[in-house]
């Protein structure tokens, strides 16, 4: 286990009750609202969340798409168990972006709210999320978002918004729009996967 995962699965026991909700709420709102404007009747059977933590984007998701059924994945086992509890019609799987533990071809919609900066292989993971989307399906990230030389000082692996949109192209996707908010320290990109 990694220092970062050992880290969230020790976070997992007050993440919910933790001051940062409001902020990954915000962006969780920002995610769902630019999915709607990108594609107004969108109604999708089958939502993943990669890096789901203890699943506040998939209850959220869940209220906007009540038939939609719900998948997390998450590498921190605390993180996992907690979403199972709290998100019980979800269907929650300890696990990698790299290696995505789901079907092909088998989701509508895949989000990403804050945790690509973590994943070890952005680009792997783009490439996962593209392999269990369907033809035509909807890839929708929020990460941080710093200019490359405060991103180098920071030591994160955060991507700017042209980082972003290039691995998503890379990746097989079609980017319809990007927004950045929270001072464009965080951008949002709503994908469509091409037509096989």
């Amino acid at each position: 286990m990694s220092n970062d995962v050992e880290r969230f699965d020790r976070w997992s026991k007050s993440y919910e009750d933790c001051r940062y909700q409001r902020f990954f709420d915000g962006v969780h709102g920002a995610m769902l609202d630019l999915i709607a404007a990108s594609e107004p009747a969108f109604r999708p059977s089958a939502v993943l969340d990669i890096g789901c933590g203890t699943g506040r984007l998939l209850r959220r998701a869940a209220a906007r798409w009540p038939a939609a059924r719900l998948f997390g994945v998450d590498p921190a086992r605390g993180m996992v168990e907690v979403a199972q509890r709290l998100t019980p019609s979800a269907e929650i799987h300890e696990g990698f972006a790299e290696s995505l533990p789901l079907g092909d071809a088998s989701i509508d919609l895949v989000l990403s709210s804050i945790s690509m900066h973590h994943w070890r292989d952005a680009g792997q993971g783009m490439l996962e999320a593209a392999r269990v989307l369907r033809p035509e399906g909807i890839f929708c990230l929020a990460d941080i978002s710093f200019p490359p030389w405060l991103a180098k000082l920071l030591r994160t692996r955060g991507k700017n918004r042209k980082g972003v949109r290039e691995l998503l192209s890379r990746s097989g996707f079609e980017v319809r729009s990007q927004q950045a908010i929270l001072a464009r320290f965080v951008c949002i990109s709503v994908a469509f996967k091409h037509k096989a």
